[in-house]
């Protein structure tokens, strides 16, 4: 089917209790209640939330409360269905956010024309189980190959330790290959280049559904294309306008000697942003480079990072030249509207 969907996203810390449970499990057993189609929860690398308290995998002393990330997609009316129970769950943790998307599953992930009103280009991203091999490798592997093939602007592997595909709960266990644990493929590009590539994507994951979103891009490999499209500080109801800045880029990657990411994380945290979390990928690429991942026994990590920031249109513009700058030789970077955005924590 393809149907007007929605997005809610839940940043929050692993460590966050409710009712006596993990809030990880309390909101994906939520999802499952309600039936939702499709939900990840992710685990962060690094980041800070509202308090501005840097977590951290890399200091012991800073790695017993990373972030975690909770994602859910299905048609809007069902997510809107399950928003005041995420709300409740997640209050006093951290934030929540609601977007627009398209979903798209079944028959209609092999015949896709690019959809009107969205843009020159799209934000693709893929659930689905890890199940599918081909050509002697992990389906998932071949799709980023894929991508790139399709000369699309970049894309990132992250796998999930647990979720809900079709509305069925599918966690991650100790030792084992989790083949039916969801995994997410984040991807942007020319609209036309991303929907002709996607029915091949499709037949690589496991019970696979996607959704497509305005996304704009602003730089890439050293390329500047643009600067986030600027947005009113307030809606008409006098609600702030909040925007997400995404970040893919290599772990290994440096600006001044400096990682790259670490920068912009203590850099955004010092500006006073509202939040941000770094997700490590298996697998990622932007700018017209190969694909790449970590190799054993390299010294250098070349492991695919996401780093997500989200915060209002008026810390967007005032922090852009810090952002513009550290990914001026490096990286991908795009723009996204946050229609809607709670602050519980």
């Amino acid at each position: 089917m393809r149907v007007e969907g929605a997005k809610l996203t839940v940043y929050f810390s692993e460590r966050a209790r409710r009712g006596g449970a993990f809030l990880s499990d309390r909101l994906i057993e939520h999802y499952a209640r309600e039936g939702l189609h499709t939900s990840v929860l992710l685990r962060g690398a690094d980041g800070f939330g509202a308090h501005h308290r840097l977590h951290t995998d890399r200091l012991l002393s800073a790695s017993e409360n990373l972030p975690a990330v909770s994602i859910a997609v299905d048609r809007r009316e069902r997510i809107e269905s399950a928003l005041p129970g995420a709300q409740a769950l997640a209050a006093g943790a951290g934030l929540v956010t609601l977007e627009r998307a398209i979903l798209l599953d079944g028959p209609d992930l092999e015949r896709v024309a690019p959809p009107g009103g969205l843009g020159p280009d799209l934000k693709l991203t893929l659930y689905g189980g890890r199940r599918v091999r081909a050509r002697g490798q992990a389906g998932y592997v071949n799709a980023v190959d894929h991508l790139a093939a399709a000369r699309a602007t970049g894309a990132t592997i992250l796998l999930a330790v647990d979720g809900t595909l079709h509305g069925r709960r599918r966690r991650a266990r100790f030792l084992a290959r989790n083949a039916d644990v969801p995994l997410m493929i984040i991807s942007v590009g020319d609209a036309a280049r991303i929907t002709a590539a996607l029915p091949e994507l499709a037949a690589m994951l496991d019970d696979p559904v996607a959704t497509l979103e305005r996304v704009q891009i602003c730089r890439a490999g050293g390329r500047r294309l643009s600067e986030p499209v600027g947005v009113p500080a307030h809606d008409q109801a006098g609600r702030p306008n909040w925007q997400k800045l995404t970040v893919h880029i290599e772990e290994g990657a440096t600006h001044l000697g400096q990682p790259i990411h670490s920068a912009l994380l203590l850099g955004l945290r010092d500006g006073g942003w509202a939040g941000m979390t770094t997700l490590r990928g298996v697998r990622g690429f932007y700018g017209g480079r190969r694909p790449f991942a970590d190799r054993m026994l390299s010294v250098r990590r070349a492991a695919p990072v996401l780093l997500v920031a989200i915060d209002t249109a008026e810390q967007i513009r005032a922090h852009w030249p810090l952002v513009s700058d550290l990914t001026a030789e490096h990286g991908l970077v795009t723009s996204e509207l946050v229609p809607t955005a709670f602050t519980a924590g």
